[in-house]
């Protein structure tokens, strides 16, 4: 992939994306952008992006996650003045409150490639959710907006920008728009860079999903088939039944025939028993 600047435009293998906005004042953040862009596929990368992203938008905090098809999340860049945003971010996000988080239950829903922000996507009464009373509350967070740039069908990263109590303000209408205006930069870079994940990931489903079939054993004696074992591990990494069925290349009736034999060789009725049965297993996993 090779990209250039020119004349207020970001060539991309020949096509041209107008940067909205542009303006002789802007030569900083194009000169900080060319070195992200020399830094491509190098160790180096995450660093300038964060100097580039923060000279286009002020943030506070920005977090990098990577998402493959039934693994917990990956964490590729923290970057924060706050303390607290990050203070529980491996202990309790990663090894499961992550299932409730916003942009991940829009990504799990198929959301295309984009900029999403939180106030556009949280649910009803989001000040009183468990995710909101169990974890976010305590990051001192106080606005997001995240970059969903999919890699492939089963790997997605999430570049997201936060504000919290260090500045103590949310981002500006003048600031989202900015944002926005650099989407198609942000996902080329990030689908550049970041693009061995793919392999990555789906050589590590299938190594997941055997060490969750013999942790299911171990733990609780209930012997699951292959496709019961990737069913119950979707189910439990936030993926709806139709997605399951996209992944899985079967029908979503199927899918629920799946369902059901988990639910009755665990002995449960509802995916709120699924959840609270088998995150042990999921914390073990990830400690391995």
């Amino acid at each position: 992939m090779q990209l250039l600047m020119c004349d207020g435009r970001l060539c991309v293998d020949g096509t041209y994306i107008a940067l909205k906005g542009y303006s002789r004042m802007f030569c900083q953040q194009e000169q900080q952008l060319g070195a992200v862009i020399s830094a491509l596929m190098t160790p180096a990368f995450e660093q300038y992006l964060v100097a580039w992203l923060e000279s286009c938008v002020p943030i506070d905090n920005l977090t990098i996650l990577s998402y493959g098809r039934d693994d917990r999340p990956k964490c590729l860049l923290t970057h924060s003045k706050e303390k607290n945003v990050h203070a529980r971010f491996d202990s309790a996000y990663c090894t499961g409150i992550y299932l409730l988080d916003p942009f991940f239950v829009v990504d799990r829903g198929g959301a295309p490639s984009g900029l999403y922000r939180l106030e556009d996507i949280v649910p009803d009464h989001f000040a009183a959710s468990d995710y909101y009373l169990k974890y976010y509350r305590d990051t001192h967070i106080l606005d997001e907006m995240t970059y969903l740039v999919r890699i492939s069908t089963d790997v997605s990263i999430h570049i997201c920008l936060g504000r919290d109590t260090s500045s103590g303000e949310t981002f500006v209408a003048a600031e989202w728009e900015k944002a926005l205006a650099i989407q198609p930069v942000v996902a080329a870079l990030a689908g550049r860079h970041w693009s061995g994940l793919e392999a990555a990931s789906t050589a590590h489903a299938q190594d997941t999903m055997t060490e969750f079939r013999e942790q299911c054993e171990k733990t609780y004696g209930i012997v699951l088939t292959a496709r019961q074992s990737q069913t119950a591990l979707l189910i439990l990494r936030g993926h709806s039944s139709r997605s399951i069925a996209r992944l899985m290349g079967v029908s979503v009736q199927t899918v629920k025939v799946f369902r059901k034999q988990i639910h009755t060789r665990c002995a449960i009725s509802s995916q709120a028993e699924l959840f609270a049965m088998m995150m042990p297993v999921l914390v073990r996993l990830g400690e391995q």
